[in-house]
């Protein structure tokens, strides 16, 4: 399975090298929870798994509640680790398929809020917009492999066409 992923608000001074493939199609977050302790939520898990120190220079592992799912990352700068970073990851191998994975995300996403599944939190909110961006560089990316004109105008709310 190949695995593609689109980082939206990076932290400074972090970089993401690697996903599991065991990971689902979706948004996870990555959380600088203090100065120098990251944690990873997976798309689907309800949580993020436990605190993980890492110092400049250092790779760690950071897994998510369900252990087996993990990313690995680098801290490359000596700075306070500081925000929120939305990971979105696509399984697909063709644009086309990774514009229907983040559609399907979009979808859950927008369902759990309408539902009052979500909580409407911050986090959920930004990993929505995430999405959306995403969907748009996806869209774009396809037209240009279709030789068809991308118009993002008559994109609706959605990001749809």
């Amino acid at each position: 399975m190949s695995l593609a992923f689109s980082i939206r608000n990076a932290i400074a001074g972090l970089t993401v090298h690697l996903v599991c493939p065991d990971q689902t199609a979706g948004a996870g977050t990555l959380t600088a929870a203090t100065a120098d302790t990251i944690t990873w939520q997976a798309p689907g898990d309800d949580d993020p798994g436990a605190a993980v120190e890492i110092a400049n220079g250092e790779q760690k592992i950071v897994a998510s509640d369900t252990a087996t799912l993990w990313i690995v990352v680098e801290r490359t700068a000596a700075d306070d680790l500081e925000g929120e970073a939305t990971l979105i990851i696509t399984t697909g191998t063709t644009t086309a398929e990774r514009l229907a994975q983040v559609d399907e995300a979009i979808t859950r996403c927008l369902k759990a809020q309408s539902t009052g599944a979500g909580d409407g939190s911050r986090v959920e909110i930004a990993e929505l917009d995430a999405l959306r961006a995403y969907r748009k560089e996806l869209a774009r990316e396809l037209a240009v492999e279709n030789g068809t004109a991308y118009n993002s105008a008559r994109c609706d709310c959605r990001g749809n066409f």
